[in-house]
């Protein structure tokens, strides 16, 4: 080797020793320099923290913490991905594990592991990464509180009765996402796994909670709820139920008592509204007063009630269940919630719409007639497309009535009579009706016209053989309201205005010695269609005289 080359050698030799020594000088001095502070060139979660003291690393440890708990994590199962914020999963920062960690780097190992990490550090900082923890309990219940964990749930065992018969339903399992073998997984993930963490788990079995035998139980306790009859007891009426319509009430349910029978309440309610329809009390009527031609109402008798209110399917059950010994006795209901409001709204009776006025004589027997009739006829409703008679309303004028004799017209004759004189109140309704536009179903005029009535349009009654009757052809009430004087009669009519209603014309023509007389009438309804009638009328030409003229025997 040539001289030179040696020297060079050992030259440079002495040079690298140098730098050798100077750069252990110098690992010494930072280490010393260090001793309590993070080392020189370190990140944590790629932010610097070489250098920090105890407090400093606290505080980027904790601003870590924070900003990474919204960080995610996801949880799958086939077909299935739970994501959960870190917070939500409890997935958290372990604050000491990670100081821990930070403090360590570049510090691990012998002198010369730890001057190499050190001396590598120059050139590329120590990356350190936050240590995480799991609570599992908060992770257990994350999951469990997911509806999409239960991909399908089990099938309890169960019954329901039709046609008498039971329907069973096996049980069977469901599948599921458990929520401890999740809370296990990611705990794994996060203690062996790098971020983002996700993990993979299977689906469950998911056992129902009855099994076979609870169900055969449950349809030995349903037989014995339909053994015997029931009693039931309803608005003061008794009715039974048997055994067949018991069984269609059943269904089985989960209760503190495990899988028991019991009974479907809207079953129950219909089956009884069904049995028990002809045990609901009527539904009250109203009663009309007018005052002023102003119209109020008040109800006739209590408000229907009907099968069935709460509590009857608790009570039959309970009766069931005791053997059916006892008789129930059913709760009821309101028919109607508003007392009927509704209802009589809904027939309008609400104006006049129709009035006729006859007068008479003062103070003679028929007077008394005709205001007895008045008062009984006061009030009427006759309802929609319903047929009113009088004769069927009021019966045989009879003393026991208030009725007293008085003249009437018998055979062309005239003659005493107990009711004599209700022809009066007769005319006038059937004017009334007349402009009301009711239909005049069943009329008799008087066979000698007398001048107090409007000529060709008037009626008679006797019972009970002549008649007056009327159908009301519209679609709301109609009330007839009566009024009198000592020398007068009025009918009103109330409803809601429908037919416009005048007479068009009136034509006579002589038949044998009596007077045929029509009397034509025009009614338009709210429809505009207009329909065209008539009434009519046969005087006969005197007392006791027949239309040939010839003289008729006395009745």
């Amino acid at each position: 080797m040539p001289r030179w080359l040696g020297r060079t050698l050992i030259v440079a030799a002495f040079v690298v020793l140098g730098l050798l020594l100077s750069t252990v000088a110098a690992w010494g001095v930072d280490r010393v320099a260090h001793v309590d502070r993070v080392n020189r060139n370190v990140t944590l979660a790629g932010v610097e923290v070489g250098g920090m003291t105890d407090s400093e690393l606290d505080a980027t440890i904790d601003r870590i913490a924070t900003e990474s708990a919204a960080d995610t994590v996801m949880i799958s199962a086939p077909g299935l991905d739970i994501v959960l914020t870190r917070a939500e999963a409890g997935v958290s920062v372990d604050r000491e594990a990670t100081r821990d960690a930070v403090f360590a780097a570049g510090r691990q190992g012998n002198p010369v592991t730890a001057f190499g990490t050190w001396v590598g550090g120059l050139a590329d900082p120590v990356a350190v990464e936050p240590v995480f923890t799991v609570d599992a309990a908060v992770a257990s219940a994350a999951v469990a509180a997911l509806p999409d964990t239960v991909q399908q749930p089990p099938v309890e065992p169960g019954f329901t009765y039709k046609s008498g018969e039971p329907v069973v339903t096996e049980g069977a399992d469901g599948i599921y996402v458990d929520p401890g073998e999740a809370a296990e997984a990611l705990a794994a993930e996060v203690q062996f796994g790098t971020t983002p963490f996700s993990v993979d788990v299977p689906w469950s079995p998911m056992k129902p909670q009855f099994d076979n035998e609870d169900l055969v139980a449950g349809l030995s306790a349903a037989e014995q709820l339909a053994a015997h009859d029931l009693a039931v007891r309803i608005n003061g009426k008794t009715a039974h139920v048997g055994s067949t319509t018991i069984r269609r009430w059943i269904d089985s349910a989960i209760t503190s008592d495990g899988l028991v029978p019991v009974f479907n309440e809207q079953r129950v309610t219909d089956s009884l509204e069904s049995l028990l329809d002809g045990y609901a009390t009527p539904l009250p009527q109203p009663v009309y007063t007018v005052v002023n031609g102003k119209v109020t109402y008040g109800i006739d008798g209590d408000p229907a009630r009907t099968c069935c209110g709460e509590g009857a399917a608790a009570a039959l059950y309970d009766e069931a269940q005791a053997g059916g010994r006892s008789l129930v006795f059913l709760p009821t209901r309101l028919v109607e919630d508003d007392f009927g409001k509704a209802r009589i709204d809904a027939l309008g009776v609400s104006e006049q719409v129709s009035e006729f006025t006859t007068n008479h004589a003062c103070c003679q027997n028929r007077v008394e007639n005709i205001h007895r009739i008045a008062d009984l006829m006061r009030g009427v409703v006759i309802m929609p497309g319903e047929r009113f008679s009088v004769n069927d309303f009021i019966g045989p004028r009879t003393r026991e009535k208030g009725f007293v004799s008085a003249g009437t017209i018998q055979q062309g004759h005239y003659k005493d009579d107990v009711g004599g004189g209700i022809s009066q109140f007769a005319t006038t309704m059937f004017n009334a009706s007349f402009f009301a536009g009711l239909e005049l179903d069943d009329y008799k005029a008087h066979s000698i016209y007398i001048s107090r009535y409007p000529y060709g349009r008037e009626a008679t009654l006797n019972y009970p053989d002549v008649d007056l009757a009327v159908i009301n052809n519209t679609p709301y009430a109609i009330l007839i309201w009566t009024e009198y004087t000592d020398t007068s009669i009025t009918v009103q009519m109330y409803s809601t205005h429908y037919w416009d209603v005048e007479q068009t014309g009136q034509s006579s023509w002589r038949s044998g010695a009596c007077t045929g007389v029509e009397t034509d009438r025009s009614r338009t309804n709210p429809e505009g269609e207009t329909f065209e009638d008539s009434v009519s009328a046969l005087y006969r030409p005197g007392e006791g005289l027949d239309c040939a003229g010839h003289a008729t025997p006395r009745p």
